[in-house]
C-alpha cells in the first residue's frame, strides 16, 4: 500500500506546499469553498421537479455515501497501513502548520483511504448518475480542490486518494445497482407526499452533517460502542 511510488509522489507534491502556499490549504479546507459546486448541484437536481423516481435514487445514492464515509473511518482505525504522511518525522515534509500538529488530539493515524475525499468523490458519483455533465465536472473539482492538496500539504498519501476513488464511487454504484433500497425509498416519498417540507428539512439537516463528514453520526456510533463495550 505504501510502496517507493507512494513516497516519491507524495514528497513530489509536497515540494509545492511550503508555507507560500498557505492560501491553497486554507481555500481547499473552507467548507463553503470548498463544497458549494457538490452541495449546490445537489440541491438543484434535487429541486429541479418534482420526480419521485429521481429523488429516490438520489436518496438510495446519499445513504450510500454516509455508509462509504463511515466504512473510510473504519477503515483508517482498522487497517494496518501507513501513519499519515505529516505525522512521520522520518519523511520529511513541509508541514503548512505545525503549531496546529501539537493541539490536534489524533483519534487514528492511519490515513488509508481518505475520509473527506471518499465523501466528495461519492457525492460526485451521485450527481453523475443523474447529470452526466454535472457529475464530471464535480469529480474534476474534488480531484483539484479537495483531494490534491490533501496530498500536497501531507495529510493523505496518493494511494490514500485513490482508495477513496474507489471507495466512494464503488458504494454508490453499488446501491444503485439494487432496486431495493430505491424502492424502499420511492415508498417512503409516496407515504410523504403532500408533506414534502418535512422530507426536504431532513435532507437539508443531513446534507449539513455531510459536510462535516457525518462527525454526529460517528460520535453517536462511538458512544454506542463505550456504552455496548
Amino acid at each position: 500500500m505504501n510502496g517507493n511510488w507512494d513516497q516519491e509522489l507524495l514528497r513530489s507534491l509536497n515540494s509545492f506546499g511550503g508555507s507560500e502556499a498557505r492560501y491553497l490549504w486554507e481555500l481547499s479546507n473552507n467548507q463553503l469553498f470548498g463544497g458549494f459546486p457538490v452541495f449546490f448541484a445537489l440541491i438543484a437536481l434535487w429541486f429541479s421537479g418534482d420526480c419521485r423516481e429521481r429523488r429516490s435514487r438520489m436518496l438510495t445514492g446519499l445513504l450510500a455515501v454516509c455508509l462509504a464515509t463511515v466504512l473510510s473511518v473504519w477503515m483508517q482505525f482498522h487497517l494496518a497501513g501507513h501513519t499519515r504522511p505529516l505525522l512521520d518525522p522520518a519523511l520529511h515534509l513541509k508541514i503548512i502548520d505545525d503549531h496546529r500538529l501539537s493541539v490536534v488530539a489524533w483519534d487514528r493515524t492511519g490515513s488509508f483511504p481518505s475520509d473527506t475525499s471518499t465523501l466528495f468523490f461519492a457525492l460526485a458519483t451521485v450527481i453523475l448518475l443523474e447529470n452526466r455533465w454535472a457529475g464530471l465536472l464535480c469529480f474534476l473539482w474534488t480531484t483539484m480542490v479537495v483531494a490534491l492538496p490533501r496530498v500536497i500539504f501531507a495529510w493523505h498519501y496518493p494511494s490514500d486518494i485513490i482508495g477513496s476513488l474507489i471507495l466512494g464511487p464503488a458504494c454508490v454504484s453499488l446501491f444503485s445497482a439494487i432496486p431495493y433500497p430505491r424502492i424502499m425509498f420511492e415508498r417512503v416519498l409516496m407515504w410523504f407526499e403532500g408533506r414534502m417540507y418535512i422530507v426536504h428539512a431532513l435532507l437539508f439537516i443531513f446534507l449539513t452533517d455531510a459536510s462535516n463528514l457525518f462527525q454526529s453520526l460517528q460520535q453517536a456510533g462511538k458512544t454506542l460502542v463505550r456504552t455496548l463495550g
